[in-house]
């Protein structure tokens, strides 16, 4: 979403978003100190939006930002691994002041994945911001993981000095017919 923003419908109480977390989050502090966040919710709630929007302000702000998707991330990481570029693709994607994973979730972490992820995951840690999207819970994290040592390993980085921002709402791309 190129013209994301964090417009007035952040206030719009049905969205029972937390704008005050949101409004600090815009400040773009947390990318320096370096913090994650960890945005969840259903389907259409606005996490993408919300996290394009400041993506936009951190790139306003001189920061280096990229955005991929959790499936594109591992077949990336994957296919450098096979071509022999893994670490010069690890060492690219822990460059940047700001990664954004969204759909985290919605993919099969077989235990080369959880490998790679891990590896970017701790080549950012307490280095680089990481704004982490899924539609499923924090709480339920732990159980797409297929290693449980990983498992523990990568969700310590990700939640450890990590802002939460929950997205309660409903799909806002459901337009009323009436």
């Amino acid at each position: 979403y190129p013209a994301a923003d964090l417009d007035s419908s952040i206030y719009d109480p049905e969205r029972q978003l937390n704008t005050h977390v949101i409004e600090l989050l815009a400040k773009c502090d947390w990318i320096d100190e370096p913090n994650n966040l960890l945005m969840t919710g259903g389907a259409g709630a606005g996490k993408t939006h919300i996290a394009c929007a400041l993506c936009i302000t951190a790139m306003h702000q001189n920061r280096t930002v990229k955005y991929i998707r959790a499936n594109t991330l591992l077949k990336e990481s994957d296919h450098a691994r096979q071509e022999g570029t893994y670490f010069e693709y690890s060492n690219e994607m822990a460059a940047y002041d700001l990664m954004v994973i969204d759909d985290f979730g919605l993919m099969d972490l077989d235990i080369e994945k959880c490998r790679d992820l891990f590896e970017i995951i701790e080549s950012r840690d307490c280095r680089k911001a990481t704004i982490i999207i899924s539609q499923i819970p924090v709480s339920g994290w732990y159980q797409l993981f297929g290693d449980s040592t990983y498992a523990d390993a990568c969700l310590s980085r990700m939640t450890s000095k990590a802002y939460r921002l929950e997205f309660p709402g409903r799909d806002r791309r459901i337009t009323n017919s009436n």
